[in-house]
């Protein structure tokens, strides 16, 4: 009976390890600081894999990996929590359980950071940073296209 207690958590464990956590529908397609970038075709875009900076169709740069995201509120008060992992830094060594969180709220038809925490692994110790923190720049975007936010679509709008 032991056994097969362990042979189902540890194949529990597998499963939940590689399952990927879909953005959600909110976050879908190209997000961008203005309209110019928005024609450029320069933004951001929310994967499953990855926050991704684009330049164009063809380049992008990861800003966080392996993102997972948690619905907090849906609709006109949208707010969204993203735990991602941290980078490890060639010659150092990675700390386990380290990770970033970021939470970003809807603001009219923008959206942008009112949290963004790094938290250590192994102390659980957080350290929050909002002023001149780079991602609030990075990470205050409208959204590209046709969008609910914008209009009431048939079919975007949520039900």
């Amino acid at each position: 009976m032991a056994r097969w207690i362990i042979v189902w958590l540890g194949l529990s464990l597998a499963a939940g390890c590689g399952a990927r956590d879909e953005p959600p529908t909110e976050l879908a397609g190209l997000w961008s600081t203005g309209d110019a970038s928005c024609a450029a075709g320069v933004g951001i875009r929310f994967t499953s894999d990855a926050i991704q900076a684009v330049y164009n169709d063809d380049e992008a740069e990861t800003l966080f990996e392996q993102p997972r995201y948690q619905v907090v509120t849906a609709g006109e008060d949208f707010r969204v929590r993203i735990t991602y992992a941290l980078p490890s830094i060639e010659g150092h060594s990675r700390r386990p359980g380290a990770h970033g969180v970021l939470v970003l709220a809807r603001h009219g038809e923008l959206i942008a950071p009112v949290a963004h925490s790094l938290v250590d692994g192994l102390t659980g110790s957080a350290r929050m940073r909002i002023a001149d923190d780079p991602a609030v720049t990075a990470l205050t975007l409208q959204p590209c296209g046709r969008h609910a936010w914008r209009e009431p679509l048939r079919g975007l709008s949520p039900a």
